[in-house]
């Protein structure tokens, strides 16, 4: 199971960090988990996300698509202001 813990604001710094299965002295065994850590410098905002490893790696697969259609959006958006200043210069012209 995967949960997350946050407070408001915005976040500068992000850290990970892998923990693996234990056992307790009762005999539950924790899953494996990820520790993602969201925090700010300028503010006292902190989140903390704990994915489990099958959760990780959905997101490890899901990444590459998710930074090309970044990618792909940041493109278009220079091309698109590259047309509009070349027709606002036509028009200056």
């Amino acid at each position: 199971m995967s949960h997350i813990s946050t407070s408001a604001g915005s976040c500068d710094q992000i850290g990970a960090v892998y923990h693996p299965a234990t056992t307790t002295e009762h005999g539950y065994t924790i899953p494996a988990s990820v520790w993602i850590c969201l925090d700010s410098d300028r503010s006292s905002s902190h989140a903390t996300m704990f994915l489990n490893i099958e959760h990780v790696r959905e997101l490890a697969q899901r990444l590459p698509e998710l930074l090309m259609a970044h990618d792909a959006a940041e493109h278009a958006r220079i091309e698109q202001l590259a047309a509009e200043k070349s027709a606002a210069e036509s028009r200056a012209a």
